[in-house]
C-alpha cells in the first residue's frame, strides 16, 4: 500500500516559512534587549529589517509571537527527550542530559527572556497551556528516566516520578537564573548542582 505523501513545500513556502523565523529571532533580540511590553510592533519590524505590513502578514499581533516561542521552545526541547530515552545506565543518561540542559538555561538571555514569557504566559491561559505542554513532555521524559534508574536498582523509590521529575527541572532551571544574575561561575554551580540532585534522588539499598 502506497502512503500518501504531503507535497513538497513550493519555494515560495520555504522563503515565507525563512522570513517567519526571521522575524521571530528580531522579535526575541528585541524582548531579551527592552522587555515584552516595552517592545513594540515597529520595533521589530525594524530589527528584522521588514515592513511593517510584511510584519503583520506573518505576526498580526504580539500574542502571535508568544505562539511561535511555544513552537521553537518544542523544537528546542525535543532532542533533550530523545536523549532521555536513550538505552543506558540511568545515572549516565542523566548526567550528560543536566550538563547539556544547563549549557541552555544558564544562558543569560535565555533566562531574561523565560522571565518575560513567564509572566506573560500567567496573564494568558491559552499560552500557558502551550508552554506548559511542552514543559509536561520533557517531564514525562524524565520521570520515565527515574522509573528506569529505579528498576535499574540505581535510584530508590520516592513517590510519584512525574513530581520528581518537575521538581527536579524547577531546581535546575531556578539554579540557573540565579546563577545568571549573580555571574557565578557556571561550571562550579553545575557541579554543585549535579551532587544535591544525586543525593537527593538516593542511592537503592540494593548497591
Amino acid at each position: 500500500m502506497i502512503e500518501n505523501l504531503a507535497p513538497a513545500p513550493s519555494k515560495r513556502e520555504i522563503a515565507s516559512e525563512k522570513r517567519r523565523k526571521h522575524i521571530l529571532e528580531a522579535a526575541i533580540a528585541c524582548f531579551i534587549d527592552k522587555g515584552f511590553h516595552q517592545t513594540g510592533m515597529r520595533d521589530i519590524a525594524a530589527r528584522a529589517e521588514v515592513s511593517i505590513g510584511n510584519l503583520y502578514n506573518h505576526f498580526p499581533g504580539k500574542h502571535d509571537f508568544l505562539i511561535g516561542l511555544a513552537n521553537m521552545e518544542g523544537e528546542m526541547i525535543a532532542p533533550f527527550i530523545e536523549h532521555l530515552e536513550v538505552d543506558g545506565l540511568a545515572n549516565e543518561t542523566f548526567s550528560a542530559f543536566l550538563q547539556d540542559y544547563w549549557v541552555i538555561v544558564s544562558d543569560k538571555d535565555v533566562a531574561i527572556l523565560t522571565a518575560e514569557i513567564t509572566a506573560e504566559a500567567m496573564r494568558m491561559p491559552d499560552i500557558a497551556k502551550q508552554f506548559l505542554e511542552v514543559r509536561r513532555s520533557l517531564a514525562l521524559a524524565l520521570s520515565s528516566l527515574l522509573e528506569k534508574g529505579i528498576t535499574q536498582g540505581i535510584w530508590r523509590p520516592s513517590g510519584d516520578p512525574l513530581h520528581t521529575a518537575n521538581f527536579i527541572l524547577d531546581t535546575i532551571e531556578c539554579a540557573a537564573d540565579r546563577q545568571a544574575m549573580d555571574k557565578t561561575s557556571a561550571q562550579a554551580q553545575l557541579a554543585h548542582l549535579e551532587v544535591f540532585l544525586s543525593s537527593s534522588l538516593g542511592v537503592s539499598c540494593n548497591n
